[in-house]
Formats: structure tokens, sequence, C-alpha cells
């Protein structure tokens, strides 16, 4: 039986590596001059405009919980969702790599799924996690 390779693409928060399934639409952009909303879910920053769309900008290290300074310049990896765009906020953008296999981690409450790069240990931010977490569909 052939296993199927996954793609993901990397990115760091705190010096620390995380991976995101690959989307067709996933890309890095600069992301600053962000529009705050008022009375919002404190893990959205607000919103910025590329390429002829409005970007709901994603604060990662919230999600993930982990104390995190956010810079005045940042970049973020943007995907879409349902037809609309987000933005996670991240410190650099990384490579784009292909996988045979995904674990689990059983110990953590959230992010469970990891794949490993040369032995570490690499969570992985899923997509529909994040909103069903953010419960922005609702």
């Amino acid at each position: 039986m052939v296993k199927k390779q996954q793609k993901f693409i990397l990115f760091y928060i705190n010096d620390e590596k995380f991976a995101m399934p690959l989307l067709g639409d996933s890309q890095f952009i600069s992301c600053d001059k962000v529009a705050i909303l008022p009375d919002v879910d404190n893990r959205i920053t607000g919103l910025i405009y590329h390429g002829g769309n409005i970007i709901t900008v994603l604060n990662t290290a919230k999600f993930l919980d982990i104390k995190y300074n956010l810079p005045d310049e940042h970049n973020c990896l943007l995907f879409s969702f349902s037809k609309d765009f987000y933005g996670l906020i991240v410190d650099q953008g990384g490579e784009t790599i292909k996988v045979n296999q995904v674990f689990t981690d059983r110990n953590k409450k959230q992010f469970k799924k990891y794949i490993k790069i040369n032995k570490q240990k690499v969570y992985i931010l899923e997509t529909d996690k994040i909103m069903e977490d953010l419960k922005i569909y609702d």
C-alpha cells in the first residue's frame, strides 16, 4: 500500500517551528497597517486589504497560548476558508515540505497533530480547528 504524501508550509513564532497544511492559496505577505476592530475576540487582530481582498488577521500566538509581543511590522500566512481570507501572524515564513506520516500527541489539549522534521516535533495548525475554536461562522 502506497502512503499518500501530505504537503505543509512551515512558519516560526518565537523561534518555534509550526506547520499548516498547504492550501492552493497559501502565501506569506506583509501584514502591516492593520485596521483594529472593536469588540471582537482578542485572537482577531483586525483587517487588512491585500490583492483585492479583505483579510481577517489572526493572532496566532493567542491560539497557541504563547506569550508574544506583537511587533509593529509582521508577516502573515495567508489562507482561505469558506471563501473568506485570513492571515495568521508569524515571525518568519519557512519552506514547503512533503511528509508521509502525521502523528498525534494525545497529551496536548489542542493542535494535537504533528509531523517530524529531523526527529523534532512540529505541531500542525489546522484551519478547520482554528475556525471551529474561533466560532466565526456561528
